[in-house]
């Protein structure tokens, strides 16, 4: 695989998807739905174009077969030192990008503006439902093979290993847009689960980071309003930053232990 056909594939995933959710929506008239039956429509849409898109690509370009045996094995062989330390860089991932997605209220401190006070917005059931199985499911899943086990290899046969990872985390953090603020911290997770992938040839590793890392959004998106108020209520502080620095600093210490634990 070169760049360009990397590229293209990324733009082709999401293309598929673009296009199924459209014609879905132009079939179907959401305005005769009640509001139970229209999130269940609205979460139907975050789910199988999604679903569909990756698997077009996966299975029927890629031609990946699925081998449960393998998985098994996989599984299986997951060592538990480098399990835990994955929850320990999972931590590490939730503080150290702070300051990416503050940028705004970071600036607002900066010119004196005041800060809202954050308040939880109310979520309801079914979308976080649906919701919760496109990012604890799918997502980990279908993208970690589609970016790791198959566009990361394939490119490391053209091109070096640096070059690899920089191209297949870009194509992943593209894949997030139009969240441009979530473009820098998806890029640098693409990164990690290349580097884990690269170490372990354990596509299971990297699966259960993302699994993690999007468990631990969804609980704090959810039930995170303490948290959140007990953070911009520190006004981005000597305290605020240390936790960012303490971020970094656990992300580092993640991976060396998980590529040192690998190497033992």
């Amino acid at each position: 695989m070169n760049i360009y056909k990397a590229f293209l594939f990324t733009v082709l995933l999401v293309a598929i998807e673009v296009t199924i959710s459209l014609s879905i929506g132009f079939i179907i008239d959401s305005s005769e739905f009640e509001l139970d039956t229209l999130s269940h429509y609205f979460g139907i849409l975050r789910v199988v174009p999604y679903l569909i898109s990756f698997s077009i690509i996966l299975f029927l370009i890629f031609k990946m077969k699925l081998n449960w045996n393998l998985g098994i094995e996989k599984i299986k062989d997951l060592k538990g030192n480098i399990v835990f330390y994955l929850f320990i860089l999972c931590v590490g991932l939730f503080l150290y990008d702070r300051p990416i997605f503050d940028f705004s209220k970071i600036l607002d401190t900066i010119n004196n503006v005041p800060i809202e006070p954050y308040e939880q917005k109310e979520r309801n059931t079914i979308s976080l439902f649906y919701r919760s199985i496109s990012v604890l499911i799918i997502a980990p899943i279908f993208e970690e093979l589609f970016f790791r086990k198959y566009m990361f290899v394939a490119l490391q046969k053209k091109y070096s290993y640096k070059t690899s990872i920089l191209i297949s985390s870009i194509c992943f953090s593209l894949l997030h847009l139009p969240n441009y603020r979530n473009l820098i911290p998806t890029f640098l997770f693409g990164v990690f689960c290349c580097i884990i992938y690269s170490k372990t040839r354990n596509i299971i590793y990297p699966i259960l980071l993302h699994f993690l890392l999007n468990l631990s959004w969804i609980i704090s998106i959810t039930y995170g309003e303490k948290y959140y108020q007990w953070i911009y209520g520190l006004e981005f502080n000597f305290i605020y930053w240390s936790l960012v620095i303490l971020g970094i600093l656990i992300v580092i210490f993640g991976l060396r232990k998980i590529t040192a634990a690998n190497n033992v």
